[in-house]
């Protein structure tokens, strides 16, 4: 609603810069209408022209030329009321124009609201998806595997049946290491017990752990620690979705990821997110068929940040976000 407000402000301080600016020149031109007819009224009159007019047309009164003046006059009245019909047209088109943008304005505004709301239910999906699994899925699993360890460590000369349950043991085991993968892609855990920094540290520490021939180097700056959950599971998101698409686009050697959380101007508070690799890069301006950045800008937009993609073919790609933030952490209305 504030993001609204402040948009309908700014349309309609447009509007009034833009009466500002015209008023100035109407008056001018109306100067300059008044002047211009005064003199001629004038040099008429000194010149007695429309005596000399008539006394010139007067021989030519054959072909009707001495009724050019009131041709000219009513010409002139239709001219002016030409200008006039196009002007109140102007006025209106300019009424369409500065409504279509404030609904514009308004649809952006609904538009980055519901995402946002989306991404919140998304996220609160992912979490109860995550408890369920690691408190059923994950206790099942346990259970399986305990009862194979008794059956393998209880049963004695029956080496079928020990090699079944070895077999149990590592296959449970094998599964709940899939089941921890994905609870990590659905919820960090990290991110809720030990905070921003540590989540990233962690996430970056296991990237490098499945891509050892990537150096992946993470730099952090600034109280990260106590910012709200909005933020921290965008932050996150950035992080592992850029890192997702070094891993599987960019033939890097080299990846930096930094966040920082920053007071540039004005006092308003900032956590800005750097992804910067040494591959093959991309061109920012060809159509994208993947979802991870489009969602990621999603994300960054909705809590009224910038995001941007930065890279050339052969020369890297550096991917910027930037969220505002108050003094506590939380976000900014948009």
């Amino acid at each position: 609603m504030q993001a609204a407000q402040c948009q309908r402000s700014q349309l309609r301080q447009f509007g009034a810069v833009q009466t500002e600016s015209i008023s100035p020149s109407v008056r001018r031109d109306l100067l300059v209408v008044a002047a211009v007819t005064l003199a001629t009224f004038v040099v008429s009159s000194l010149l007695e022209l429309n005596e000399r007019v008539i006394a010139f047309t007067r021989p030519m009164e054959a072909y009707q030329v001495d009724e050019l003046p009131t041709t000219f006059v009513a010409m002139i009245v239709a001219l002016a009321w030409f200008s006039w019909r196009r002007s109140r047209q102007t006025v209106e088109q300019a009424n369409l124009r500065l409504a279509a943008q404030r609904e514009l304005a308004e649809a952006l505004t609904e538009n980055r609201r519901l995402s946002q709301r989306y991404l919140q239910v998304q996220e609160e999906e992912r979490r109860h998806l995550a408890h369920e699994l690691h408190d059923e899925l994950g206790q099942s699993l346990n259970a399986i595997k305990v009862d194979a360890v008794n059956i393998r460590d209880s049963v004695t000369g029956a080496p079928e049946v020990t090699r079944s349950a070895q077999a149990i043991i590592d296959v449970s085991s094998k599964v709940y290491e899939v089941v921890r993968t994905l609870l990590r892609q659905l919820r960090p855990v990290a991110l809720d017990e030990l905070g921003l920094a540590s989540a990233v540290q962690y996430l970056a520490d296991e990237w490098q752990r499945r891509h050892k021939d990537v150096r992946c180097r993470l730099s952090t700056e600034g109280e990260l620690d106590n910012l709200s959950e909005d933020v921290n599971i965008t932050a996150y998101r950035f992080v592992q979705e850029c890192l997702t698409n070094v891993a599987r686009h960019a033939d890097a050697r080299r990846v930096t990821v930094s966040l920082r959380r920053s007071c540039p101007t004005g006092g308003r508070f900032r956590l800005e997110m750097l992804v910067e690799d040494n591959g093959k890069g991309v061109d920012p301006a060809a159509p994208r068929t993947g979802l991870g950045l489009i969602g990621l800008r999603e994300r960054v937009e909705a809590l009224g940040g910038r995001f941007d993609i930065e890279g050339k073919p052969g020369a890297g790609t550096r991917v910027f976000a930037a969220i505002p933030l108050v003094d506590d952490g939380t976000k900014v209305n948009a």
